[in-house]
């Protein structure tokens, strides 16, 4: 019997002639519930194991019970010290027993690691059990999988899955919490998280603690991919970028922007600046920044980098750490502004209005054709303040449905800085009695609208129409309905509250 860490005892194996293929299957549903957190009999399966190997760490069937505890490992190790450290135990033993055995190979599968979930090695498992030669499917050779220095060799690497460092000669890999931030934030970043908003609040937020090179230019790598995504437009509570620029004022600038051997130039640009055919050498392992962030904040994954032939002293330069910092700081600054802040548009009387405060239409629906979204956006606003103060209704049509029109070339939608203001604006056009019936068939789509609709209808007595349905565009019908939608799009983008 093997004591446990919390004293509790396993008891020896019972059977001595067990149902290999029997045993096998049970350890691939243990394997495959990958939700499972704790289960009676999952764990009864796994302690089962550990009795067979600590029967005999060194037997013939040694290989088979090492692989089902690595086949379960994933679930062992989110279980408490009763399992995990059973099998903790279980596999040292194997380890010990195994580990200077003789052998002619040069290499072992071992050494790549164990996936997670490990399937493939149910297939290594049932094969061995059934004395099969042909793994050329697997890859490597019976006689390699068999080894009993492969065996030792994954009786290491599932020990160290489950007590990180506690096993010498285990290929190096990324700790499990490391995996996970990877996991989460890639996920958000692809449109796939559950809860983004907080996943890219939190990231890096270890830096608020971190003393290290290492930990510190992960962690600042890994704030500045997020902050990408928080200034892309697809966040709309202003409170994540807030969390975000607070957790990079931790970084103690200062202090770390001192003179460094690689001189100003010497620097890598980070790889979410760069197009595919700048550096088409660059290791898989840092195709991206969030990536490269995580794996720096690791021990397990600066171990990778340096295998991937990644130079670390500059990646964990002081220097660019705080210059890395600096520059997302200021993006993170400027972009709350833009997306939250309030926009000035005084600047734009001077060419929207004449000098007798009337709308200059000329200059006015120029821009409005114009390719520059950010300062149609600008115009947007401009127009929906100018709406209270306008000349007449023809005025007000124009202005109404250039402010309904800088929603629409928004992409994934408008900021809230901009759809304030305009929400307000439509808000009392939809709310403004109008006649529910007009003599259209029909309403044009807004993405129709151009400057020469505009002209006419600020002007119809001497500006002919340009199109058959330039009328409709104005009718008081359509710009109630154009209106609600717009309403409604911007509480659905923003929310109902200001």
């Amino acid at each position: 019997m093997i004591e446990s860490t919390d004293g509790e005892g396993v008891a020896e194996p019972s059977e001595t002639t067990p149902d290999l293929q029997a045993l096998i299957g049970a350890w691939q549903d243990v394997q495959d519930d990958v939700r499972s957190h704790g289960n009676p009999e999952y764990d009864e399966t796994v302690l089962d194991c550990v009795r067979r190997l600590v029967a005999d760490p060194g037997g013939d069937r040694a290989p088979l019970w090492v692989l089902g505890l690595a086949m379960t490992l994933p679930y062992a190790d989110r279980r408490p010290e009763r399992v995990s450290g059973a099998v903790h135990d279980a596999l040292d033993r194997a380890d010990r027993a195994l580990r200077n055995r003789p052998c002619t190979h040069a290499e072992h599968p071992y050494e790549d690691g164990l996936d997670d979930p490990p399937h493939y090695l149910e297939d290594v498992a049932r094969r061995l059990a059934h004395g099969d030669t042909d793994f050329s499917a697997i890859g490597w050779t019976g006689e390699q999988w068999a080894c009993p220095r492969n065996i030792a060799g994954l009786a290491r690497v599932g020990m160290d899955r489950l007590e990180p460092g506690s096993a010498a000669d285990v290929p190096a890999r990324l700790s499990e919490d490391a995996q996970d931030t990877l996991d989460r934030l890639n996920s958000v970043l692809e449109g796939y998280g559950f809860d983004a908003y907080n996943e890219i609040a939190d990231a890096g937020s270890e830096l608020r603690f971190v003393t290290s090179d290492g930990d510190r230019a992960g962690g600042v790598l890994v704030a500045t991919a997020a902050s990408w995504y928080a200034l892309s437009g697809v966040v709309r509570e202003r409170w994540v970028l807030d969390d975000l620029i607070e957790t990079l004022e931790k970084v103690p600038l200062d202090a770390l922007d001192h003179p460094c051997a690689h001189g100003d130039d010497g620097h890598p640009g980070l790889p979410g600046f760069l197009d595919d055919d700048d550096e088409p050498d660059r290791p898989a392992i840092a195709d991206d920044t969030l990536t490269l962030g995580v794996h720096l904040g690791d021990d397990g994954g600066r171990a990778l980098l340096e295998q991937a032939g990644i130079d670390l002293s500059l990646w964990l330069c002081p220097r660019l750490t705080a210059a890395t910092a600096r520059k997302t700081l200021s993006e993170l600054r400027e972009g709350r502004e833009e997306l939250f802040g309030h926009r000035e548009t005084g600047h734009l009387d001077t060419e929207f209005l004449r000098a007798d405060g009337t709308l200059a239409i000329e200059p006015f629906t120029a821009l409005f054709d114009g390719r520059d979204e950010s300062a149609r956006e600008l115009q947007g606003i401009w127009a929906a303040r100018r709406h209270a103060h306008a000349a007449d209704d023809r005025e007000r049509t124009v202005l109404v449905l250039t402010a309904a029109t800088a929603l629409r070339i928004t992409h994934p939608g408008p900021a809230i800085a901009l759809a304030r203001d305009i929400r307000t604006l439509l808000r009392t056009v939809a709310e403004t009695p109008h006649p529910h019936t007009c003599a259209h068939d029909d309403h044009p789509a807004l993405e129709r609208l151009d400057g020469s609709v505009l002209r006419h209808l600020h002007a119809p007595e001497t500006v002919p129409a340009p199109r058959p349905d330039a009328e409709a565009f104005g009718c008081p019908a359509h710009l109630a309905a154009l209106a609600a939608a717009g309403v409604r799009d911007v509480d659905g983008w923003c929310g109902e509250e200001d």
